[in-house]
């Protein structure tokens, strides 16, 4: 476990809500803040880093913290080391000794807590249960930052989520032992990155067991409700036991460091559930609409019922949803449909935008925003 740097720990128990009792020049004391469930508790400090135990001191102090925030003491430095990061932990059960994994359940579980980071930092700005293909940059940003470390104990996976969404504001560089800031937002967005994926798990694992138990159909994770993970988020928690779907223990613990902190939480995702979540990330792209896809190909098919009037066309092409080359119906108006013919009869290719609708194998967008024809060489 690393030492942090002595103004770093005392800045983090400032921001904590601790406060200095007594100093007395060679150490200082400090007790918890007046909402400290324990009053008992004291913190002894040495005054400078030079002297010969200090590492022995500093550990010591991190274990009674750790003990009244009901953490454990890597938690601790992380949110010392971060200037604020809340941590999201996964036990995994392989069979290999302690601290040890095979190769594809620890590169799934990693690939998974990645996705799991971006999928519900892009969620804060996208309500939807599908996610488009092209993510928010502020959610690959804001995982880049967040960093993975591993524990012995079967296999722990830990990730330290910032606080801050950035390098540069409320905590400076998250890398460098930074002091932590007294005045922290309530709610910064690495705060709400981590409520989210607490919320959608607990969700996630009560839902599972109702389709499991039969009270509900797998449908119901397809209704509207802001703490419903996104398909993003179940395949991640689907993924984290690794390809045989092995039973994991997933972790959340919130920094003091920004108001409303949590009480750590444990959950426990069973290879049953694990199983139904994917089926339910599966039901979601495969049933709910994906708003503003836009699809570019060649016009292969057309059909109207008369001579003029409205008509369907399908596109051979490829969406910006999942880049992949697939055919897809569309509804046009009549002069769209002219517009859909004469690209026909030319060779040109078209773009459509609307929402994805996904029906078996049967592919459609509606509600067009959007229709023309992409003009080739030569044309006007």
């Amino acid at each position: 476990m690393a030492v942090p740097g002595l103004a770093t720990f005392t800045g983090y128990l400032r921001g904590a809500g601790w406060d200095l009792e007594d100093d007395d020049g060679r150490t200082t004391l400090w007790r918890p803040g007046p909402d400290a469930q324990d009053q008992q508790i004291r913190v002894v400090l040495p005054a400078s880093e030079n002297v010969r135990d200090y590492a022995e001191r500093i550990n010591e102090a991190i274990r009674a913290v750790a003990y009244l925030e009901e953490r454990l003491p890597d938690e601790v430095v992380s949110d010392i080391r971060f200037g604020g990061a809340d941590n999201v932990s996964v036990r995994l059960t392989p069979d290999a000794p302690p601290g040890e994994a095979p190769l594809l359940l620890a590169h799934a579980a990693i690939s998974a807590l990645r996705s799991y980071v971006i999928a519900s930092a892009a969620a804060l700005d996208n309500e939807v249960l599908v996610l488009p293909s092209r993510l928010p940059q502020r959610a690959e940003s804001y995982a880049a930052r967040t960093r993975v470390s591993a524990h012995p104990g079967s296999f722990v996976l830990s990730l330290a989520l910032p606080l801050a969404e950035s390098g540069t504001d409320e905590f400076g560089d998250a890398l460098a032992d930074q002091i932590p800031l007294l005045d922290v937002p309530s709610q910064p967005f690495g705060r709400k990155v981590a409520s989210r994926m607490l919320a959608v798990a607990e969700t996630a694992k009560r839902l599972a067991d109702d389709v499991s138990d039969g009270r509900k159909p797998i449908s119901s994770f397809g209704h509207p409700d802001e703490s419903n993970a996104n398909a993003t988020e179940l395949e991640a928690l689907s993924l984290l036991g690794g390809p045989d779907r092995d039973a994991y223990q997933i972790r959340f613990s919130q920094s003091p460091l920004a108001r409303g902190a949590q009480e750590p939480r444990g959950l426990r995702i069973t290879p049953g559930q694990q199983r139904i979540l994917s089926e339910a990330a599966d039901f979601l792209r495969t049933r709910k609409s994906r708003p503003a896809v836009t699809v570019t190909g060649l016009v292969v098919r057309l059909f109207r019922e008369g001579k003029l009037g409205p008509g369907e066309a399908v596109i051979q092409g490829v969406d910006d949803d999942t880049g992949q080359a697939r055919r897809v119906r569309i509804e046009l108006g009549e002069a769209d449909y002219t517009m859909a013919l004469r690209a026909h009869e030319s060779g040109l290719q078209v773009t459509a935008t609307g929402d994805l609708e996904i029906r078996g194998t049967r592919r459609s967008l509606r509600h067009l925003t959007s229709f023309y024809v992409i003009p080739g060489l030569g044309d006007d």
